[in-house]
């Protein structure tokens, strides 16, 4: 009797995520192909990667001990909240100041990252958008990212990965999900798995550093860090929103970095009191940029801070170009008005690529439109493990419903195709 009524406990357990979210985006109706120059970028490039993201944090830790100018901490740190501000981040040891382990890039095209977020949103986008491309008889002997990434963390932990991942503030959760159903069960999941502890988990994944804090373990997994636990967003806060992004530019950190790192970026330059800092490296104040013709503002304006109201998927995100003089003047000192109290904003140039797609509606019919390109690239510690290629009407290309997914592959030629 006591098994039979065991049986049902489980099944009921086992059975009661019966999720009805689906796929909210479209696909498009074949991949999105690339020349094998530009293929080969992906791999290629993340050395690059790795030593921004190398540089940003030598910096980051030189601002904390005093090392830099006063501006360059009051930068990285800004709104993070003093409980786990300056004070927590001064007390951290070497072991825990480690490089994020997967990451997502966004690129405007193949090459020039706009943004860098660890892990990232849309992993089992690129999974499903892997999947209905080998359904159509694509992707022979490629192995899917799921597969590539439990063979690159178990490679990484040396042993089996047991992960917690903290969902809470993922920005698609049903994709999330998914990705983790296919990677399982060469990967084990606290909460999913049966047998799993909480103290049992090697391998942390959250979507936020707020998240990795307040995390009731927290404290016990920190002093673990290097000795059986790996966080994949690191316990700091430098790699969780966009202040970094400026650091290859600005006139108080750029020499830290190569020309070659620059290069990856479309130029990035902070919101500053003292004014803002052109390409040229010239410096003009709010009132001189608002006066430029429309056609020389072709910015975007980011909120660049840890406040998770505005940094979030495409919130915080403004285009000057579409603004008068005036307004962009008036915006511009709005958003300069909290930098003291942390609240920082970055421009960064404005880039795009249009292509004309080809994607499955709904309804079932066919359409081809010309839409904006976003790229993203997926890594692990072994390099990339795919490609998605994302295309909407709106210069903000994100996982709206009407965002039109492709996964990228090589075309095998040197000519640009789409």
């Amino acid at each position: 009797m006591s098994t039979v009524v065991y049986e049902w406990a489980d099944h009921e357990i086992d059975s009661s995520p019966r999720y009805a979210t689906g796929l909210t985006e479209l696909l498009a109706t074949r991949p999105y192909r690339v020349p094998s120059a530009v293929w080969r970028g992906y791999q290629a490039r993340v050395a690059l990667v790795r030593s921004f993201q190398e540089v940003a944090l030598q910096l980051f830790r030189a601002a904390l001990t005093g090392e830099t100018d006063p501006a360059v901490l009051h930068w990285l740190i800004n709104e993070t909240p003093e409980s786990i501000g300056v004070p927590y981040h001064r007390a951290l040891e070497d072991r825990h100041f480690t490089l994020p382990v997967f990451f997502r890039t966004d690129e405007v095209t193949p090459g020039r990252i706009i943004e860098l977020q660890c892990p990232g949103s849309a992993w089992g986008e690129l999974q499903v958008a892997f999947e209905y491309v080998a359904r159509m008889g694509g992707c022979a002997g490629d192995r899917s990212p799921a597969d590539q990434f439990a063979a690159q963390l178990t490679d990484l932990l040396k042993t089996t990965p047991v992960v917690d991942h903290q969902l809470d503030n993922s920005s698609a959760p049903p994709g999330m999900r998914y990705f983790i159903e296919k990677t399982r069960p060469r990967v084990r999941y606290w909460n999913i798995d049966r047998g799993i502890k909480s103290a049992d988990c090697n391998f942390i994944r959250s979507h936020t550093f707020f998240s990795i804090w307040a995390d009731k373990d927290f404290i016990s997994r920190l002093a673990r860090v290097g000795r059986g636990v790996t966080y994949d967003l690191p316990p700091y806060i430098l790699f969780d929103n966009k202040a970094s992004l400026v650091l290859p530019f600005w006139s108080v950190t750029r020499q830290s970095f190569s020309d070659e790192i620059r290069d990856l970026f479309p130029f990035t330059t902070p919101l500053l009191p003292s004014g803002i800092e052109l390409a040229d490296g010239s410096r003009v104040t709010i009132e001189e940029f608002s006066r430029l013709p429309q056609s020389q503002r072709s910015y975007y304006l980011k909120y660049a801070g840890a406040s998770l109201a505005l940094n979030w998927g495409s919130k915080g995100v403004y285009r000057l170009s579409n603004l008068g003089s005036d307004a962009c003047r008036d915006f511009l000192r709005k958003c300069l008005s909290g930098y003291e109290q942390g609240e920082i904003w970055l421009l960064q140039q404005e880039e795009f690529q249009e292509d004309n797609i080809e994607y499955l509606a709904r309804d079932g019919t066919v359409h081809r439109e010309r839409l904006r390109a976003k790229f993203s690239g997926y890594y692990g510690p072994q390099g990339c493990l795919g490609v998605l290629a994302m295309h909407r009407r709106h210069f903000k290309v994100h996982g709206q419903e009407e965002t039109v997914l492709s996964y990228v592959l090589t075309d095998g030629k040197d000519g640009v195709t789409a």
